[in-house]
């Protein structure tokens, strides 16, 4: 009797013991693991408790369709330059562009081409459709908000380092990419490269995208090469992109290798009464006579734009700049 109590005990201690590992053992997918802020330094709420992954993308979708609005007050710039590479790498075709874009009162975005020299594509046998320049402007600089998610797929695969930014790591595919019917549909009306496939980096202080990497899909007839896209903080609350770079090879008839390179840059708020006309020309709405004449002292206004340059020059630099 007292042989079989020792080996009762004994085989409860074994069990107590064991329990924990097992546990800890099962949460290890991350599919079904809470993310817990590593830092313990860090005030955030995310360092003092446990959260699952489907709160982070409520969270960071939130901060995302902030951002879309916020982004609304801001003019900014944007380079674009795609090449066609040819043997030893020699650029055989390019398509540059700078342009500036603003949104007006009605949210809409208006562009208005700064420079555009004639693009030398199509001596590489390339050419610039309407949906290339659609997803350079929409979807190299792709935003995750809340209304979005009802047309994208979202799983988290991990957390990973990047630079200096700890972040959560998630996969983001196009619902509509399973949807064979509706695939026939765009593919029937000529309806490609609408939504961005791929990964995305979420930093996990902020909760905001830092990083992208993926392509634009659907492709039919067309093809759109991969690229990564980096964000900085620009006004210390909110993460804008601020440098696109893809070097892929396109699968037509023939293999293409392409390399794009896309930078945005002079972020500022709009606030003056500059405004778009027929999207090509920027006016403001002060009259001429005003615009042009001196004070008493009989020196000309000063020129708010200038002014506005001269504050950006001196405003405190983007914290934790991208690549």
């Amino acid at each position: 009797m007292k042989r079989i109590l020792l080996a009762l005990l004994i085989a409860g201690s074994l069990a107590v013991s064991l329990w924990p590992a097992s546990a800890h053992q099962l949460n290890t997918n991350p599919a079904n693991a809470d993310l817990t802020n590593t830092n313990s330094n860090d005030p955030s709420p995310s360092s003092a408790t446990q959260i699952s992954p489907e709160e982070v993308i409520k969270r960071f979708t939130a901060k995302e369709s902030e951002l879309r609005e916020v982004w609304r007050d801001y003019s900014y710039q944007q380079e674009t330059k795609l090449q066609v590479l040819g043997p030893s790498n020699v650029v055989s075709g390019e398509f540059f562009q700078v342009s500036e874009f603003v949104f007006n009162d009605a949210g809409k975005r208006l562009e208005r081409i700064l420079k555009a020299p004639p693009s030398t594509l199509d001596q590489a046998g390339l050419r610039m459709t309407q949906e290339d320049k659609d997803a350079l402007i929409n979807l190299q600089p792709f935003a995750l908000a809340t209304s979005d998610l009802p047309n994208y797929s979202v799983s988290y695969i991990g957390k990973e380092k990047v630079d200096d930014l700890n972040t959560f790591v998630f996969d983001v595919i196009p619902k509509v990419m399973s949807n064979n019917r509706e695939l026939d549909r765009m593919r029937k009306q000529k309806i490609e490269g609408k939504y961005f496939q791929g990964r995305i980096w979420v930093d996990d202080e902020d909760l905001q995208i830092v990083k992208t990497a993926g392509k634009t899909v659907p492709e039919f007839e067309q093809r759109f090469p991969k690229f990564e896209t980096y964000r900085e903080n620009i006004d210390g609350r909110y993460w804008f992109p601020t440098y696109t770079f893809g070097d892929d090879h396109l699968e037509f008839d023939r293999v293409v290798h392409v390399r794009m390179v896309i930078k945005y840059k002079n972020y500022r708020r709009f606030q003056s009464d500059v405004k778009f006309l027929d999207a090509e020309e920027v006016k403001d709405e002060t009259k001429p006579d005003e615009k042009a004449k001196p004070d008493a002292a009989g020196t000309k206004p000063s020129d708010p734009k200038k002014d506005d340059a001269k504050k950006e020059d001196t405003s405190k630099k983007p914290i934790r700049p991208r690549p």
